[in-house]
């Protein structure tokens, strides 16, 4: 049975609200700029979460932002996650499942490091997204991970992040870039930009000199034309590593002089 996107909207902004909640959030009250969004606002003294739906685009997000002194959110939004809600083919328990994944976003351990923040703005160098948080965002392109990623979890740790990567995520790329229309690879390089730009040192070797190099060229040409300019350039970079192997530097051992020789010799 179908269920509308104002009830799924209203049920994954519920369920976001009880996890803040137990941390201290509050839920501010908040209108939308138009009839083709809805918005809900929780805050706490360093970060604000965001649940958003955008009606044209059937997209559904959790969005973070800092805190400022006096004007609250710096409306500096970062997308954390993403779900397409189609309201005619989409149920109730598909909206439960991108509300438990939203949870899962707001009370993790990244969301832990997020929320100790302190109020200055971050770099973009300082991203704290996880290998294994990027992972579970590709779940809303290939469901299948889902599965994959819990049995990694269960049979490993820490996660495998760059193992999970190149066995379970870089073999589905080349079939989905073939069959996918330039709306869909939009959104799919969109998961690269979102992530390479909140991800920690280890996100973002993972997506671009595991999943990214893994790609022939016509593969990459073909989704590295819709990366930001960040993804753009590492991906660039990282591209001239692959199928290399990058030798370790040798560090030359320095010879004593001839007189600290003459003089041991003297002793």
């Amino acid at each position: 049975m179908a269920f509308e996107y104002k009830q799924a909207f209203d049920l994954i902004t519920e369920k976001v609200e009880e996890e803040l909640k137990k941390t201290g959030f509050n839920k501010e009250k908040v209108a939308s700029d138009n009839d083709n969004e809805l918005v809900s606002l929780f805050t706490s003294e360093n970060v604000a979460y965001s649940v958003h739906y955008t009606v044209d685009k059937q997209l559904m997000e959790l969005r973070t932002c800092g805190m400022t002194a006096d004007e609250g959110p710096d409306n500096d939004w970062k997308t954390l996650a993403t779900w397409l809600y189609d309201d005619s083919a989409n149920d109730q328990k598909d909206a439960m499942s991108i509300a438990n994944d939203f949870v899962e976003g707001v009370s993790g351990t990244v969301a832990i490091k997020r929320a100790k923040q302190s109020k200055t703005k971050k770099k973009k160098e300082d991203g704290n997204a996880d290998p294994k948080f990027l992972a579970k965002r590709f779940i809303t392109v290939f469901p299948e991970l889902r599965e994959e990623i819990q049995m990694e979890e269960d049979c490993y740790y820490p996660f495998r992040g760059a193992t999970f990567a190149k066995e379970h995520i870089a073999p589905k790329l080349p079939d989905y870039i073939h069959r996918a229309n330039k709306r869909e690879l939009e959104k799919f390089a969109g998961i690269f930009n979102t992530q390479y730009g909140n991800g920690d040192a280890d996100t973002r070797a993972v997506i671009t000199t595991v999943i990214i190099n893994s790609l022939d060229d016509e593969d990459y040409n073909t989704l590295s034309e819709y990366f930001d300019d960040d993804l753009g350039r590492a991906a660039k970079f990282a591209r001239k590593y692959k199928n290399k192997t990058v030798k370790p530097e040798v560090v030359k051992v320095k010879k004593p002089s001839r007189f600290s020789t003459l003089n041991d010799q003297q002793r």
